[in-house]
């Protein structure tokens, strides 16, 4: 894995970013649907998918922005095995 000149891996860097998201913003529900797929091996998958869906929440209906970023969650449900930490499928 390639790191950055902090030494840290990109994904690493990324995971450290999104604490800093806004909650309940399109930006930060396509992100951590991202995030979760891309850490669907490592720990923080699950916990990532869960925090879009929350996130998803708090989304303005009827723009794209929010389409774009639900269809993000959708995959990240596919990608991630197993059912997600609040019971759902």
């Amino acid at each position: 894995m390639a790191k950055t000149a902090d030494g840290r891996p990109p994904l690493q860097r990324a995971l450290d970013a999104a604490t800093g998201l806004k909650p309940g913003t399109w930006e930060s529900v396509e992100a951590l649907a991202l995030l979760a797929i891309e850490a669907k091996d490592l720990p923080e998958g699950a916990r990532l998918r869960d925090a879009a869906h929350t996130a998803a929440d708090g989304l303005k209906p009827g723009t794209w922005e929010s389409v774009k970023a639900l269809a993000w969650v959708a995959r990240a449900d596919r990608e991630l095995p197993g059912t997600r930490s609040d019971g759902t499928a």
